[in-house]
């Protein structure tokens, strides 16, 4: 771990503990320690009165190609993992998607290892993706009814007015901003992104929410009932805690979800923990004879 809590020097106060936004700092035997979970952020030690907390010896794996080997190995996942990371402004070298195009279609891409480094922006997206931060592109008022009418709502459609479609986006925080776009591609080929994001069966599902409670204690919230992109992306980015979801009709098949596949996301800062306690939960220590 990165950091560590000097006992001796350690007044109880609990100051790290509130200030941690990876819940890296947990209460044990009456005092505090710094986690596996814990980013080597940093956020922590100027809000510590007694300068009790000091660098440990081992620092954060960030090496991302390390990061994707490992995820994919210790969950036996078989497609690749999807990374995205907000931008203003296409980094150079980097295709920008002219769209029109689907912000899931781009995901379904990646984990099919079809899809190489690309910017996609409000400009290039054939939905609304103000749901993911980027804003929207600007239509006529006809053109844009003409659009829900033929898309979202009524019946056999996703929602039967736009009442329910605003009523179902209420439930997911706002972005403090719009964003020029979103750098998309997977995890190798991706230092530093903010999210991380790609398909569990049920039982690595149950692996993630086990590796991620054993230090932090806390659960893994799902989402249904709107748009993929916003049950997936908003809570993560905005409150830094990881979230799962069937999806929304649109946004499984323009992934191309298996029956068996949910989706899961994960703030990128919190994967490092992860992985490292992904061996030392129960899943990684059942005997042959409980198999």
């Amino acid at each position: 771990m990165p950091f560590t809590i000097n006992q001796e020097l350690c007044g109880s106060c609990g100051s790290c503990w509130s200030i941690c936004s990876n819940s890296a700092v947990v209460k044990r035997e009456g005092g505090y320690f710094v986690s596996e979970m814990c980013c080597d952020c940093g956020v922590c030690v100027p809000y510590c009165p007694t300068d009790a907390i000091g660098a440990g010896d081992v620092e954060v794996e960030l090496n991302n190609k390390k990061l994707n080997h490992a995820l994919k190995d210790k969950l036996s996942l078989t497609k690749d993992i999807a990374a995205m990371k907000f931008a203003d402004k296409p980094p150079q070298g980097v295709r920008v998607d002219e769209g029109p195009q689907f912000w899931c279609s781009i995901c379904g891409d990646i984990f099919d290892s079809t899809e190489d480094p690309v910017y996609f922006s409000a400009k290039a997206s054939a939905c609304s993706s103000a749901m993911i931060g980027l804003g929207t592109g600007k239509y006529s008022r006809e053109v844009f009814d003409a659009a829900m009418k033929a898309e979202v709502t009524g019946e056999g459609k996703h929602f039967a007015t736009k009442d329910e479609m605003s009523k179902a986006r209420s439930f997911f925080p706002r972005y403090p901003k719009a964003f020029g776009g979103m750098i998309m591609a997977s995890l190798e080929e991706m230092p530093m992104p903010d999210l991380v994001l790609f398909p569990v069966t049920g039982r690595q599902m149950s692996m993630i929410s086990t590796a991620y409670t054993f230090d932090t204690g806390q659960i893994i919230t799902g989402y249904m009932g709107s748009s993929l992109c916003m049950m997936t992306t908003a809570i993560p980015f905005l409150e830094n805690r990881p979230v799962f979801s069937c999806g929304d009709y649109s946004g499984r098949s323009f992934m191309r979800l298996e029956d068996g596949e949910n989706i899961v996301c994960f703030p990128y800062k919190l994967i490092p923990g992860l992985i490292k306690n992904l061996d030392r939960t129960i899943y990684a220590h059942t005997t042959d004879e409980s198999e």
